[in-house]
């Protein structure tokens, strides 16, 4: 088991902003976890599980313990009938080679959710969803690492108590468990999902009726590319959705359409109306946050070298390649207080913040 000092986590990360791990441990299986884990508690250090480096943002300051990271990768068959297929996901696969997997054997349950950066191992995690899916909607068990006892465990799909973007994973026992497979199950019926207005309108301007499962592919590829850069393709680097609004109820959001009518027009009114299809979740509906950050004027906001992205302003981007997480926590303070003081709406930042 090579353990290593003082590396940088910079190059792990697609926001390319963060200081180095004191220790740090490339882990190619089971074994070497454990060996990591009983490494760090000889040692009585914190342990941060690192994946594909797209959801969190590391200190300037780095990480005071043992960063693992694991490399174990693949799909599995598990098991197939008529209807559906059981794939087993290894958590270092990169998601979207996954998707493109599924895509290409025609199984469905997880095409909306092409181009979304990271590995496999987040997907449960962090319930991941796009364009009307989400990890809840496929996952059938989860095996895991209990990190303390060393125990494997299997958590069905109740077991995992998704909510809005989240597990009990990243809540309620976060820090807790690594993650050691997902196991999907996807369709061999087609059921595509075409209800938000991107989409629709994708497939209107080229006059697509009924989309083959790689066209919806193309088109979600298409649709997210033209907001924010795919972080493997980005010069300087973001970590996805950096904002995220609470799950609120419908008196809530009439609240906000009625300030919105008030301070911004009947056409900012009316532009959140045809929102309401791909704000509503099963618990209420999700805060329209880009838009909100669009209507308080923080496109392109910048401050040193971290700035709010012009097409997608839920977007944080490295803007010069050489921001540093002072400059996104000071921005993203600007941005939480214009929001509330504008619409009352407390926002949550989405990736996890390592080393603070």
């Amino acid at each position: 088991m090579d353990i290593q000092t003082e590396i940088s986590l910079v190059p792990y990360t697609t926001f390319h902003i963060g200081g180095p791990a004191k220790y740090f441990c490339v882990a190619a299986n089971l074994e070497e976890i454990k060996q990591a884990l009983q490494f760090a508690n000889a040692k009585a250090l914190e342990v941060f599980v690192l994946g594909g480096g797209s959801n969190i943002l590391v200190s300037d300051r780095g990480f005071n313990g043992l960063v693992i990271h694991p490399q174990m990768a693949g799909l599995e068959l598990v098991n197939e009938d008529e209807s559906s297929v059981l794939l087993k996901l290894m958590p270092g696969e990169p998601w979207d080679t996954a998707v493109e997997y599924a895509v290409n054997h025609n199984w469905w349950g997880i095409e909306n959710l092409s181009h979304i950066p990271g590995n496999c191992g987040g997907f449960a995690v962090q319930n991941v969803g796009a364009y009307g899916q989400e990890a809840s909607f496929v996952v059938e068990d989860v095996e895991a690492l209990d990190m303390e006892t060393l125990d494997v465990i299997n958590f069905a799909n109740a077991d995992c108590k998704f909510t809005y973007r989240h597990s009990i994973f990243n809540i309620t026992d976060k820090g807790k468990y690594l993650i050691l497979s997902t196991t999907i199950r996807l369709s061999k019926i087609p059921k595509p999902n075409l209800e938000y207005g991107d989409i629709k309108k994708y497939f209107a301007d080229r006059q697509i009726v009924d989309p083959t499962i790689g066209q919806i592919r193309q088109a979600i590829t298409e649709i997210r590319d033209s907001k924010f850069p795919y972080p493997a393709q980005a010069v300087n680097g973001n970590a996805g959705s950096f904002f995220r609004g609470p799950v609120i109820s419908a008196d809530q959001l009439k609240v906000i359409e009625a300030k919105i009518n008030q301070d911004f027009g009947p056409d900012a009114s009316q532009r959140l109306q045809g929102m309401l299809d791909s704000l509503k979740v099963p618990q209420g509906y999700k805060t329209p946050t880009a838009f909100l950050l669009e209507l308080c004027g923080l496109k392109g906001y910048q401050i040193g070298g971290a700035q709010i992205n012009l097409s997608q302003p839920a977007i944080v981007l490295n803007a010069t390649g050489t921001a540093t997480s002072r400059d996104v926590l000071q921005l993203k303070d600007d941005v939480l207080d214009k929001v509330k003081a504008t619409f009352g709406i407390e926002l949550e930042v989405e990736p996890e913040l390592v080393g603070f």
